[in-house]
């Protein structure tokens, strides 16, 4: 059982993902939050040291640093579908919060619950199995990771467990305004100047079934954007009638490539994202590749959905 493992640690690692987003930055922040009231050494882990400025508004982000303590007897993983998501090489005992279809089950103990839209919601069941008490910064944090993974609750799988759980949360003082000011309504000029150069680039492939985008290090640098400003963009490309899928290939600083793929459904995201050690649901899920020039994994994945469409 989870409590065990942290009833018996002295120094416990939250771990947020590699280049966070507000569900494993608010399901860790949640976690932080509760064990605070343990006395126990905590640390607040995420390999990537710049964490986007938009997401600052997650209680004790302030906190998080890309240093992994040497002392470290117990670490707690949250939205990592896999191990190397991490960004630590680590053998100790480890509880894995997830929700992703992809996970693969590298914890000492996996929570893992596929048929949750976010692993904030993972969270909230397991604080209320265990009947513990959720605070305001708890529900603030959960509701955060709960309001991204849902697309600010516009994901037609939206339920009516979800809506319970949004309930109860504003009800126990999650603060739904500044959620969504902090996740929607906080686009920095480089990032509306990005968007609009990737539109105008964007190719239409597959009769159009595709929406294909390509970003290297030159267009990041003029319009003064970064990595993770590139994803939105995708959204708007699946709004589009014709479109069944939305594909992102972006060029990273230090090599290699980035790999968003978004899906309606018809094409199976995270089956193809897989082919790339990636991972994540069948509507959108992501990889790194290291070892293929951006030309080929083109060619590979379009073969791929196009095999996956026809």
């Amino acid at each position: 059982m989870p409590l065990s493992l942290i009833d018996q640690a002295n120094h416990i690692v939250l771990i947020a993902h590699q280049d966070p987003d507000a569900d494993s930055l608010g399901s860790a922040s949640a976690f932080y939050s509760y064990l605070l009231r343990s006395q126990k050494k905590i640390t607040f882990y995420c390999v990537s040291p710049n964490i986007h400025s938009h997401l600052s508004f997650i209680p004790w982000t302030e906190k998080i640093t890309d240093r992994f303590p040497a002392d470290a007897d117990l670490a707690i993983s949250f939205d990592c579908g896999s191990f190397a998501r991490l960004g630590v090489e680590y053998s100790g005992a480890l509880i894995n919060f997830d929700h992703h279809i992809s996970n693969e089950l590298y914890g000492t103990l996996n929570c893992i619950d596929t048929q949750a839209m976010s692993t904030s919601e993972v969270v909230y069941a397991w604080f209320l199995e265990q009947d513990i008490k959720i605070n305001g910064k708890i529900a603030n944090a959960l509701y955060a990771g709960l309001m991204d993974d849902t697309q600010c609750f516009r994901d037609p799988r939206c339920t009516m467990t979800i809506f319970s759980m949004a309930y109860r949360l504003l009800e126990l003082g999650a603060n739904h305004e500044q959620c969504v000011n902090g996740l929607y309504n906080s686009r920095s000029l480089a990032s509306l100047r990005l968007q609009g150069e990737m539109l105008k680039r964007m190719k239409l492939v597959l009769d159009g079934r595709l929406a294909l985008f390509e970003v290297d290090q030159e267009l990041l640098t003029s319009t003064g954007a970064s990595l993770g400003d590139c994803k939105a963009v995708l959204s708007e490309a699946m709004a589009l009638k014709i479109v069944n899928c939305a594909l992102l290939l972006a060029v990273r600083k230090k090599g290699g490539i980035s790999v968003s793929l978004r899906s309606d459904g018809m094409v199976n995201a995270a089956s193809v994202m897989q082919n790339y050690q990636g991972g994540g649901h069948r509507d959108r899920a992501g990889a790194r590749v290291a070892d293929k020039s951006l030309e080929q994994i083109r060619e590979e994945i379009l073969n791929y959905i196009n095999e996956e469409i026809q």
